[in-house]
């Protein structure tokens, strides 16, 4: 084995080892936290150099980032929340007990923060009232300047220390926040890996993945927020008794009565924003959901030509999502203004009243007013209204994921080992009188006594639905026994399910399933499935090649072979083989079957339990059970039991052991030109701001740039508002006190300007909203619609994970987070503008200290924005595969589940949490890196303004000083919110990025001219006649032809039968005539009564013609809404097309009728049942064209029979194209269609072509 080929396997490998690489540097702020003695490592955020200097350099990838802290890993969060009973304790409780130490401890942070915050305004007023007596006494003594300076160090000294406690008060809240959302996320998947499959069926993928991607990061921000309950009120008690002391309590008390009417109003907003909440995470599922079903029924969706309806459904869940978020954005807006217009308002009711009550109007008092009410007021009317929000959702987060906790696990008591001494030894499996149920209520499988040795072959087989399937599954322990006993004298399964189940990695992996590499083991498990044939074909690549998710680009052969590999490759005490030949050739099928499972197979030795309709394969079999109706009704030897002679001898002549395998038989058809894999990488969004989408979430109609334009004109205009409200009550307070009371006109055009502040905000904050929410509305609508008419090679190269990350987490982003954040970050923007202004108009020399701190500001954030692009484009990248895999794992649970390897999977989705936390962890650490640099800077401002002002005491205007030291002070908290803000929006606006790149996916319709279309007609095609001319077609440009110079005529009402191993091209003959493929890939024609398809528009072709596909595919919902998605026919239409399919009994023995729930992909029926409700849409459907790929396959051969009768009979006038294994499926079609490596290579009657393939 070659060295490049070791490495791609050790590479692939790791996916399964819980180890890091071993180059990866250990975690610095684990380092750094470990000694006292490097304390100032964490509070300069020093242990971040490195790595922000090494993203400067260059690009970063997962492998330069410091490993997590071991107490912040998943695995390590996972045990710890393990260890409650999550059955009778909520999610609430357990959260608080197991975080609510860290939490205090990090909330204790802001008691010696409060100490410096108000000390902070108790020097300013020192400092004013230093000025003012110096200007008064006319003082110049060394020894009063000494104390002005000596204010201006412990002024410097406050701030500088409240900026070290808020900004670990924040980094450390924030990583709680983390903290909880990946225990709560990985102890939701531990659990949903032990759910049974009733419980599974009363909810959906989409829903599993929302607790995930919406429920647990309800946490992340709530952790921050929640402090500020208790915080707020205390810093807002000490600040009331100090201006009480201060100014006077009469103008105090109604000042704080502003205060006071907010808290009816945040306790009102509460009850609405859960009201509000619960809303939007309702809809919200029910979305995801149908975006689920989108992606995962993608091309039934298209050959149905059901995206304009599906497109129309989901828009109509969108808006009832959309219309909760406008309601709950309504309320931010409010929120927002509040903050914004508190102070003036706070100010006009303190001095309003003490002018009335003839309270002189001091500097100082307006000074140290608009400084503490400064502070109180973002904690008041900013953080606690986030926090009853916060707390909100989290609420209703906590009772959906106490939900889906307590959803029914797997029953263990189902099955019981018996001990070494016991008796019956050889018998492996035992039933006696045994009853078993999904939902532990209905008996699905009735009395059933059952006795299987050790060793032997036992086959069942029975009609579709009669609950062979079920059996296995109660075997491996997925039902609940109601009744009877039980017993199992082995304790390891391998399971080969009916649908195969593949994970989005490597063919190895797929085989391995976590176990060991055998090299010769696994070489011979290869050839005994017929997959070594398939690796040749693949390339250098060869077994290490990836494939997408349940094997997209494999054939249904290929993935059914991969699953046997997998069963046959795990060294276990029973192999549960449920009907694994179905979608193999025949030829192919004899020779796994006699290779693996027969008497002389690999499997020869263990205990077998084979299901299948093709009874040959029971010949040998040592013991047969036939199922009817969910009981046994005969078992015993093959050759004794009650089957019709024809079932027991129906095997095609032409099958032979002895005939040389070749690529022709094996699935390799679409997959040979898989050489390079399929899978594409998640794309890196560019670096640069992308201003045309930041303008076109605020340009969408009606206002167009009309909006944008007015919208800027207001941010201006409140802003210049709100600045001259305050620079007023300082000209006010100038006055003498004889002014004040004589000179009413000063005091009304201060009540005039905080009014009309105060409307023009509101409608300002109201008006934002309005604008980027129609903008993120009409972000998802396009998405949806990029998305829908996307081509196939859009879902063959994107994991549904991937997709959903943009419907699910992406968009639950730019709803919600986006927009207040970047309202919050203009509106800090602008108050500091203002102030900067402000503070040069009143005091030019200051420019000297701004202009060159604003180029250090330039320098950092340019170092900034380099390295936190790429710490969130990792951490972007590193979130798909965390829902992929959710969501993958979620739909092979039989399998996880019977294979044992439940801890394995675990470990890998921690994994792939601990990778995006890396990245999440490393990007906040960055972006408080440079908020305590940049308050470094802000912390100097009103220092500088204090000893300039000291030096200059008596030649300065104590007004010009009292507005410069207000701003600058309050400014340092504004600051490093803006900054932080502003570059959260940034990176918040990497969602909206992300979305729009699904808008932009190339679309499926051709571009060419409108006018080579041919119009359309309602007859069209009316006699059903099909041509293909030198017809030929490639999936990838890249690749071989699949299809190579087709040439054939078929006549209107014809029944046209094609057969041909498995990946000869017969199911990409329906790809073509459905136009899946994209046209550059295309040589040839197709004629459809006389017209190229290529010129009718994709929808009205799709329209015309009718389908049953190879894998059917049901959603979540009725079974008349999966007969009938849209309603276009009646109750009795629908009653006689299951009547015709031999399902009108099954629905009718349901009290729920046509309404029986069908759980999502059909899980809650037979996967031949669903295969026969996607028989009764085609008959429902009525089209000129009925295109049949192995519709059989998966049931009965009765059925089957039955089944042809029904489409001779109902589709008699029709042209019908029928891809079948069985020849017996399509002896009777008037021609036959030979199919071999891409070529049509006999096309004649069935007497002429059925003898020589015999």
């Amino acid at each position: 084995m070659n060295d490049e080929t070791q490495l791609l396997i050790g590479r692939k490998q790791r996916l399964y080892d819980n180890t890091e690489h071993q180059q990866r540097q250990s975690s610095r702020l684990e380092w750094a936290e470990a000694s006292w003695t490097r304390w100032w490592y964490v509070l300069c955020w020093w242990w971040m150099n490195p790595i922000l200097w090494l993203s400067y350099k260059r690009a970063l990838n997962d492998e330069d980032l410091d490993d997590l802290p071991h107490q912040d890993k998943s695995s390590i969060l996972l045990n710890q929340l393990q260890a409650y009973d999550w059955k009778t304790t909520t999610t609430q409780h357990i959260i608080t007990r197991t975080f609510w130490k860290s939490l205090l401890v990090t909330g204790l942070l802001l008691l010696p923060r409060m100490v410096f915050r108000i000390g902070k305004a108790m020097i300013l007023r020192e400092i004013i009232l230093f000025i003012s007596s110096a200007q008064i006494h006319s003082s110049k003594t060394l020894s009063s300047g000494t104390v002005g300076y000596l204010y201006a160090l412990a002024l410097l000294f406050c701030i500088f220390m409240e900026t070290l406690f808020h900004h670990q008060f924040l980094y450390r809240s924030t990583r709680i926040g983390l903290k909880i959302r990946n225990a709560l996320t990985s102890v939701i998947y531990s659990h949903l890996l032990s759910v049974n499959t009733a419980s599974l069926h009363q909810t959906t993928v989409a829903q599993m993945v929302n607790f995930i991607a919406y429920d647990a990061t309800k946490f992340d921000d709530l952790a921050v927020f929640i402090h500020y309950l208790w915080q707020a009120p205390l810093e807002a008690a000490l600040v009331f008794a100090l201006l009480c002391w201060i100014i006077g309590p009469l103008p105090i008390l109604i000042g704080y009565a502003i205060l006071v009417l907010l808290i009816p109003i945040q306790i009102l907003f509460g009850r609405k924003f859960t009201q509000y909440c619960s809303t939007t995470a309702m809809c919200a599922d029910k979305r995801i959901r149908a975006f689920s079903e989108l992606i995962h029924g993608a091309q039934i969706i298209k050959m149905y030509n059901w995206e304009k309806s599906m497109e129309v459904y989901v828009r109509h869940m969108r808006q009832e999502e959309f219309a909760s978020i406008k309601r709950a954005s309504h309320l931010r807006a409010i929120n927002m203004c509040l903050f914004f217009v508190s102070i003036p308002l706070i100010v006009l009711a303190t001095f309003g009243s003490a002018w009335l009550m003839g309270y002189p109007l001091r500097l100082v008092d307006v000074c140290i007013l608009l400084v503490l009410f400064g502070q109180i007021r973002t904690p008041l009317t900013r953080f606690v209204p986030q926090a009853i929000e916060k707390l909100s959702q989290v609420r209703i987060a906590t009772k959906r994921i106490d939900d889906c906790m307590r959803l029914a696990t797997v029953n263990q008591r189902t099955s019981v080992m018996l001990s070494d001494g016991q008796e019956k030894q050889k018998e492996v499996i035992v039933m006696c009188d045994a009853s078993f149920s999904w939902d532990s209520s209905v008996s699905c499988l009735s009395l059933f006594n059952v006795n299987i040795v050790s060793g032997t072959l036992v086959g069942i087989t029975g009609p579709t639905g009669s609950g062979k399937s079920s059996l296995l599954a109660a075997i491996l322990g997925e039902m609940t026994l109601l009744s009877g006993e039980f017993h199992i004298n082995k304790n390891t399964f391998s399971y080969a399910p009916q649908s195969p189940w593949i994970l989005a990695d490597t063919i190895r992996a797929n085989v391995l399933f976590g176990n060991s590499f055998d090299e010769q083991h696994y070489e011979s498990v290869l050839r005994a499935c017929c997959l070594d044939f398939d690796l040749t074909t693949f390339g250098p690549s060869g077994d290490l090649i990836t494939v997408g998710e349940k094997g997209m680009n494999l054939s249904g052969g290929q993935k059914a072979r991969i699953s046997l590999a997998r069963a046959v490759y795990a060294d276990a005490d029973i192999y549960l083989l449920d009907d694994p030949f179905a979608a193999v050739d025949p030829t192919v099928a004899q020779k796994i079957y006699d290779q693996c499972v027969g008497p002389n197979g690999l499997l020869r030795h263990k205990t077998r339990l084979l299901v299948t309709h093709q009874t040959r394969f029971l010949a040998e079999s040592h013991q047969t059970i036939l199922l009817a109706h969910g009981c046994i009704q005969a078992q015993g030897k093959f050759n004794e039991l009650p089957i019709e002679s024809q079932d027991k001898n129906t095997t095609d002549s032409s099958i032979t052991t002895d005939k040389p395998m070749t690529t022709g038989m094996l699935d390799i058809g679409q997959s040979i030109v898989d050489v390079q894999s399929i899978i594409a990488d998640e794309a890196s969004l560019d670096s640069d701001v992308d201003w045309s989408l930041w303008c076109s979430l605020f340009t969408v109609p009606p206002l167009k740039w009309l909006g944008l334009v007015f919208m800027i004109f207001l941010l201006f205009f409140v802003e210049v508002l709100y600045d001259g409200t305050n620079c007023w009550v300082f000209l006010w307070s100038k006055q003498s006190y004889a002014s004040q009371q004589h000179r009413p006109m000063l005091t009304y055009i201060f009540i005039t300007l905080t009014l009309s502040t105060s409307i023009v905000a509101l409608f300002r904050a109201e008006f934002f909203f309005y604008l980027i929410l129609k903008g993120v509305n009409r972000l998802h609508d396009r998405m949806l619609t990029g998305v829908l008419y996307a081509s196939m090679r859009f879902f063959e190269s994107n994991s549904s994970g991937r997709i959903l990350n943009r419907a699910s987490r992406d968009q639950q982003i730019v709803d919600e987070l986006l927009p207040v954040t970047l309202f919050d970050a203009i509106q800090s923007l602008l108050m500091i503008c203002g102030a900067l202004i402000i503070i040069g108009i009143v005091n030019p020399l200051l420019l000297a200290f701004i202009v060159p701190s604003l180029l250090v500001i330039w320098l950092l954030c340019r170092l900034y924005v380099r390295s936190n692009r790429q710490f969130k484009k990792l951490e972007n990248l590193s979130r798909s595969p965390i829902y992929t895999l959710f969501s993958s794992s979620l739909n092979g649970l039989s399998t996880i589940r019977a294979f044992k390897v439940t801890e394995t999977f675990i470990d890998l989705f921690n994994s792939r949490i601990d990778t995006n936390s890396r990245a999440y962890m490393t990007m906040l650490g960055s972006s408080y890196w440079l908020c305590f640099h940049l308050d470094l800077l802000a912390v100097l401002l009103p220092f500088i303004i204090v000893v300039v002002s000291v030096k200059s005491r008596n030649d300065s205007d104590l007004s010009t000083v009292a507005i410069s030291l207000t701003y600058s002070v309050t400014m340092t908290g504004w600051f490093y919110w803006c900054i932080r803000q502003l570059f959260e929006a940034e990176n918040l606006m990497t969602s909206a990025k992300r979305i729009n790149e699904y808008v932009q996916l190339p679309q499926e319709e051709d571009d060419c001219d409108q006018k080579t279309f041919i119009p359309k007609t309602a007859d069209w095609p009316n006699s059903g006649t099909i041509e293909f001319r030198n017809y030929s077609l490639r999936y990838r440009s890249h690749s071989e032809p699949t299809l190579k110079s087709i040439n054939l005529h078929i006549a209107s009402g014809e029944k046209i039968g094609i057969i041909g191993r498995t990946g000869a091209g017969k199911s990409s003959l329906f790809q073509g005539l459905f136009r899946l493929v994209d046209r550059s890939c295309i040589e040839g024609e197709i004629i459809i009564d006389g017209i190229d398809i290529s010129r009718i528009p994709l929808s009205h072709l799709r329209s015309r013609l009718s389908v049953i596909p190879q894998q059917p595919i049901l959603f979540v919902g009725t079974l008349r809404y999966n007969l009938d998605p849209f309603n276009q026919y009646s109750d009795e239409q629908c009653w006689e097309a299951l009547e015709a399919v031999q399902l009108k009994e099954m629905a009718r023995m349901h009290q729920a009728g046509l309404l029986l729930p069908v759980a999502e992909s059909g899980n809650n029926l037979s996967v031949g049942q669903c295969q026969l409700i996607c028989v009764a849409r085609a008959i429902l459907k009525q089209s000129k064209i009925l295109l049949i790929d192995e519709a059989t396959a998966n049931v009965d051969e009765r059925t089957d029979r039955l089944l042809q009768a029904v489409i001779t009979e109902k589709f008699k006038d029709r042209t019908v194209l029928t891809i079948a294994h069985r020849l017996n499926t399509i002896s009777t079609s008037d021609r036959l269609l030979v199919m071999e490596d891409g070529k049509a290579s006999n096309f004649d009657t069935p007497d002429k072509i059925l003898p020589s393939s015999q």
